[in-house]
């Protein structure tokens, strides 16, 4: 089994002018606005905007477009984070668990971390019986490889930032 496409790329890191900050800024606002809206709030010509989010995308700067969903509106309330400590596992079986997550429709994330939990993942639910049913299925395919999880589920959201700030 080949290894897991990641969304995150690492490598040589781009530098970013204030030109480009004030574009993606915009686009983290709100990114289905046209690229003559943002020339407009930018100040920027509408030839620079298009160019600068074209090199953007080219160079992985920008990764995806998407919409924010209110999932709780859509009969989901619950969105709970479960983290997962692996024991005796390979490149192998990491690939497996991995794939098998990402083929779950109520499993919205899913990532690998450092520290004491190996896997982070979120689960989109209706009821706590919908979420048992999915949590129980991924303890029993991968009780072999699973040590230990902690569950927290998410109550409210105060703080939704943007990747901006820091740069």
């Amino acid at each position: 089994m080949k290894g897991i496409q990641p969304l995150i790329e690492y490598g040589e890191k781009i530098t970013l002018d204030s030109k480009d900050k004030l574009i993606l800024e915009q686009l983290q606002l709100n990114a289905r606005q046209s690229i003559s809206k943002i020339a407009k709030k930018t100040k920027l010509p509408r030839d620079v905007v298009k160019y600068r989010i074209k090199k953007m995308e080219k160079n992985k700067v920008i990764r995806m477009y998407h919409a924010v969903v209110n999932s709780s509106k859509l009969g989901y309330p619950m969105y709970t984070y479960i983290l997962f400590t692996l024991t005796n596992f390979g490149v192998e079986e990491e690939n497996k668990l991995i794939s098998y997550l990402k083929q779950q429709k109520n499993i919205t994330y899913v990532d690998k971390m450092t520290g004491k939990w190996d896997l982070a993942i979120a689960i989109l639910s209706k009821n706590f019986k919908e979420f048992d049913d999915v949590l129980r299925d991924i303890r029993m395919k991968f009780s072999h490889i699973i040590k230990d999880f902690d569950v927290g589920t998410i109550i409210q959201e105060y703080k939704y930032d943007y990747v901006t700030d820091l740069i």
